[in-house]
């Protein structure tokens, strides 16, 4: 047991993990994200060094000698709200959903990707430190609150649950309807995945609450109508999309309140594409993810023989 380093003035992280490699690594992500960080190899000396210390956010292992993390978690979350993030090699639905009852308000699976958790992480180290653990505490110059959409939040479970999107926008006039399928259904079909708050399609990941983008490691930087519109591509799964219907979804408008022509649309969706593709090194010749097909229409990358993944049913993805 390590206690937290003395006179530091970033907020504390508490690393609950029995494993030596994984401490040693979370260490580094938690330091390099604005944390001082205590560490507990057990659950019980987790959960004393959390009454005492009041940390910010705590990471903790599910599979430990006589305590499991999720008991201890439960135990925490009794004194504490203090930011829980779940690290385990356990990633079927069922765990994560255990991790989400137990308290935790995220789940990281092993292998730990740390460019991926070092975002993560920094959202929360932003945050001040009153907004996270109860009671009075000191807030360091120059911290803002992390940016977090909690009805985005709450859109992404109700797609991963199953309910059925509202309208993308209909389809212009004289068009075929396209047969590819949105929400849930469609994601799953062309390979996405649900982990926490993320959505992962092939390396690309985006978390829509925080407007975090990650590609292979990488923390993408994009303008929020980038992510905006990265966003709606990732719900339109297997469908096929006109950029009226994206322009209308991103600016979370109707035919009825539109306040520009199809022209307009066209040319404004066309640039943010341009520059979408950009940013995550998908403008080659042969796309990874963004297909852009002729009269103004885009979609995912569909997977090919070589590449699908093996499940595409509700057991085996991973929902939040």
């Amino acid at each position: 047991m390590s206690e937290a380093p003395g006179g530091s003035v970033g907020p504390i992280a508490l690393v609950v993990e029995d494993d030596e490699d994984t401490t040693a690594l979370l260490e580094v992500v938690l330091t390099q994200a604005g944390f001082s960080v205590l560490t507990a190899d057990n659950g019980a000396d987790g959960i004393a060094l959390a009454r005492e210390h009041r940390p910010a956010l705590a990471t903790i292992d599910v599979t430990m000698p006589e305590m499991d993390g999720l008991e201890a978690t439960r135990r925490i979350r009794e004194f504490s709200s203090t930011y829980i993030v779940i690290i385990s090699s356990r990633s079927q639905e069922s765990d994560i959903l255990a991790g989400f009852d137990a308290g935790a308000d995220d789940y990281v699976p092993k292998p730990i990707r740390p460019v991926e958790l070092r975002a993560r992480l920094a959202a929360v180290a932003r945050r001040p430190t009153g907004e996270i653990v109860d009671g009075p505490a000191a807030v360091p110059a120059g911290w803002q609150a992390a940016d977090e959409d909690a009805a985005r939040s709450e859109f992404l479970r109700q797609v991963v649950a199953g309910q059925p999107l509202e309208e993308l926008g209909g389809d212009e006039e004289g068009e075929e309807e396209d047969s590819g399928k949105d929400g849930r259904e469609g994601m799953l079909e062309i390979g996405m995945r649900f982990v926490g708050g993320w959505i992962e399609f092939r390396g690309l990941r985006i978390n829509p609450a925080r407007g975090i983008v990650v590609v292979d490691d990488r923390l993408v930087d994009l303008p929020p109508e980038q992510v905006e519109l990265l966003e709606v591509l990732m719900y339109a799964g297997s469908r096929t999309l006109s950029a009226r219907q994206l322009a209308l979804r991103v600016r979370h408008q109707t035919e009825e309140t539109a306040t520009t022509t199809h022209r307009q649309d066209e040319r404004w969706i066309d640039a943010l594409m341009t520059g979408l593709r950009f940013q995550v090194k998908d403008d080659g010749p042969t796309p990874r993810w963004f297909e852009v097909l002729p009269r103004a229409k885009y979609r995912l990358v569909k997977p090919t023989s070589d590449d699908a993944p093996a499940e595409h049913d509700a057991g085996g993805a991973q929902q939040d």
